[in-house]
């Protein structure tokens, strides 16, 4: 046990920072980064082409810190920088940390204390900025939770399989499988990654129940983050969903009755945003695209069948039916 231990204290955590255009927030990512209590870490920063301050500030993190290394690039997104950082990280280990974001001095010791070779750990994350302010270390084998990996969907439905910014990657499994972020996705690819890395490594799940991660929350309204192509998004990303589901085993009737009342609630939320944006900015949104499509239809089918149609979801439902009247009434009664 105790080599075991002193083992796990040797190893080189990489930690990959894609930046871009972080200037205001950069300098506390790296400040909580370079104070780590576990000391052997290498800090990859990618500069995605920014055109603010924020070369500049990686530049000088690298020349006062040799664990730290800047490396320039032209813009090509997100997926393309931490693609970038995988390639050029040489540890056992792997964390992702947003630029805008920043971490607890004692993350990396935790994840090293807590992880095992067949379990991942998963941290919490906080946007209360005093969370980052207690220590963890004593007892923090009291706020542990540890699941089977059958539990998957469940994990899925608490939000913890998203994010790649709260977990504890295993490098010779992302090598092994060349797993990488898909550079052609702006949104949903950190959810693509995670399941193409547990496709691969079906292991345990051991939870720090410690708001170790720190994420800078930029409010957005339902109109701002509306995107036109979001429902095709939601399909693509339900759809990766369920393929691993069967591909793991796990496309069973309880995880079903999960899936589809998760994806009935998003395309809700998906809706509600069209309607949002259209009233707004006066826009078409795409609440008459997902109302009129067989996606919806299907979906609501599959959540009847699994009796998951609660008084809320069918007040719901009838919600968005008076919303798209209104909306097409509104429409007529403007171009009359």
């Amino acid at each position: 046990m105790q080599s075991d231990r002193m083992r796990k204290e040797e190893c080189l955590v990489s930690i990959v920072v894609p930046v871009y255009n972080a200037e205001p927030y950069l300098r506390r990512c790296l400040d909580s980064l370079c104070g780590q209590t576990y000391h052997n870490i290498e800090i990859i920063l990618i500069d995605d082409g920014s055109v603010d301050g924020s070369g500049g500030i990686c530049d000088e993190y690298a020349q006062t810190d040799p664990r730290i290394r800047a490396i320039h690039k032209q813009n090509e997104g997100v997926s393309a920088a931490r693609n970038d950082g995988i390639v050029h990280a040489g540890g056992e280990y792997l964390i992702f940390v947003d630029s805008d974001d920043y971490v607890h001095r004692e993350l990396v010791e935790l994840y090293m204390k807590a992880v095992e070779e067949d379990a991942v750990v998963v941290c919490d994350i906080t946007s209360d900025d005093s969370a980052c302010e207690k220590s963890w270390l004593d007892g923090w084998m009291a706020n542990v939770e540890e699941a089977a990996f059958e539990r998957f969907i469940y994990f899925y439905s608490d939000n913890y399989v998203n994010s790649p910014v709260n977990k504890l990657f295993r490098m010779d499994i992302i090598k092994r499988y060349g797993i990488r972020f898909p550079k052609d996705k702006s949104l949903g690819e950190d959810l693509l990654f995670n399941l193409d890395y547990f496709r691969h490594f079906r292991c345990r799940w051991k939870f720090l129940h410690c708001p170790l991660y720190c994420y800078e929350n930029h409010e957005e309204s339902l109109s701002t983050a509306y995107r036109a192509d979001l429902i095709d998004i939601q399909k693509e990303c339900a759809d990766a969903v369920r393929r691993f589901l069967e591909d793991t085993d796990l496309w069973n009737a309880d995880s079903q009755k999960i899936y589809y009342g998760l994806y009935w609630d998003r395309l809700f939320l998906t809706a509600r945003m069209g309607w949002e944006h259209e009233r707004r900015h006066r826009g078409k949104g795409n609440l008459e695209t997902i109302l009129k499509s067989g996606l919806w239809e299907d979906v609501w089918k599959e959540c009847r069948k699994r009796k998951l149609l609660t008084i809320k979801r069918r007040l719901k439902w009838l919600c968005l039916r008076l919303l798209y009247r209104y909306t097409m009434l509104r429409r007529i009664w403007k171009s009359a």
